[in-house]
């Protein structure tokens, strides 16, 4: 099956696809990892064999934690083929029951109302965000979940275009709005919380492991992830350079210009949300 992509998910799909990228980044390549993971579906309370949809699954870290730890029935899609593929052998040799597909949020290939949570881990700020969140409402049932994490950023921003590539900046949420458009698309929020350690966390475990590959570039060859942006052995070997794009990263972080966000809400009922739109155009 093709997808038609937009341009941010093509980068994003050659990215996570990539052999290079899950070595430099490992097979959870959100911010906050497993852990982030574990406290979204903890805070959700959903019940064991609920079915839920891990929405951009990338290699599907998540999927196969909310199946093995959380037995949960889980449904899993990302845009990438080549990570689909990767996330099917993963899931086979975890012994997790996943059913995986190659779809993109805005054309999700499931029945109205299928599941109980739909997970969306730093995925909206890669794809049109009113149109992806109109999908998610539509495969949510009635007072199921909507589980979101995802990366924040003021308006004045100007970040390393590695790190800008790397943690989808482009469609990065602006304050407020993920709440905003959460609710204005049949959700009705529950709970918000800072998961922003988790940019840091994961900046310091790619720089940790650039440091390796460094050691090693003289054997590596020149490869490009994406169009003009290529990973070797002068890239790599230029410790100054990528220190400084760490370092001004961080930088970011510390002054509150990145982000990372977690929400929690409740699918509004078709009617009821029917009946709050009406009360809105009525004041």
């Amino acid at each position: 099956m093709t997808v038609a992509l937009t341009t941010v998910e093509t980068c994003c799909a050659s990215l996570y696809g990539h052999p290079l990228v899950e070595l430099i980044a490992g097979q959870s390549f959100h911010p906050g990892g497993p852990a982030g993971t574990r406290r979204l579906l903890d805070a959700a309370r959903l019940p064991t064999q609920a079915r839920i949809l891990d929405a951009g699954c990338g290699l599907g870290a998540s999927a196969r934690l909310a199946a093995i730890e959380f037995g949960l029935n889980v449904d899993a899609c990302d845009v990438s083929g080549a990570a689909i593929r990767r996330a099917s052998a993963l899931a086979d040799g975890a012994g997790a029951t996943v059913r995986f597909a190659e779809a993109s949020l805005l054309r999700l290939p499931y029945e109205d109302g299928r599941f109980a949570g739909v997970l969306a881990e730093c995925v909206l700020s890669t794809t049109p965000k009113l149109p992806a969140l109109a999908e998610l409402r539509r495969v949510t049932a009635a007072g199921g979940a909507l589980l979101i994490t995802d990366v924040t950023a003021t308006d004045a921003l100007d970040a390393p275009e590695l790190i800008a590539d790397v943690l989808c900046l482009t469609g990065a949420w602006r304050p407020a709005e993920l709440e905003d458009l959460a609710s204005s698309s049949g959700f009705e929020i529950e709970r918000t919380w800072d998961e922003t350690e988790g940019i840091v966390q994961l900046l310091d475990r790619i720089e940790a492991r650039l440091g390796l590959l460094t050691a090693l570039a003289r054997d590596l060859a020149t490869t490009e992830l994406v169009p003009g942006l290529k990973w070797g052995p002068a890239s790599l070997a230029d410790k100054t350079r990528v220190s400084n794009i760490f370092r001004d990263a961080r930088r970011l972080v510390t002054e509150g210009r990145i982000g990372y966000r977690a929400l929690i809400a409740r699918a509004v009922p078709v009617e009821t949300e029917h009946e709050h739109r009406a009360t809105i155009a009525a004041n």
